[in-house]
């Protein structure tokens, strides 16, 4: 009889055990915050917003980001995308 019990007893262990994992499910992958880019002339890590200490803005893939006001960037980084960006075509008033 008290093998009969301990029998009934462990089935019904396993039982919920096998349940409350089917029901909770995997556990959630903790989520990473995005690296924050570095500036390519001077490898500091760029800010996405303006300040005292990052007062220059740099583009980058469509982005605006900023950074010191210390470091030789290049012009193309520090003109905003379609000002400057533009290369001579050509035709009119070209030279070869």
């Amino acid at each position: 009889m008290n093998r009969l019990i301990a029998r009934t007893t462990t089935a019904l262990a396993l039982l919920s055990l096998v349940a409350g994992m089917a029901i909770a499910g995997p556990p959630a992958k903790d989520k990473k915050p995005a690296a924050a880019p570095t500036c390519p002339s001077c490898k500091m890590a760029l800010s996405a917003k303006k300040s005292d200490k990052t007062p220059v803005a740099v583009y980058l893939k469509g982005k605006t980001y900023y950074c010191c006001s210390g470091c030789k960037m290049d012009k193309s980084l520090t003109t905003k995308p379609g000002k400057g960006h533009t290369t001579p075509k050509p035709g009119k008033g070209h030279k070869k």
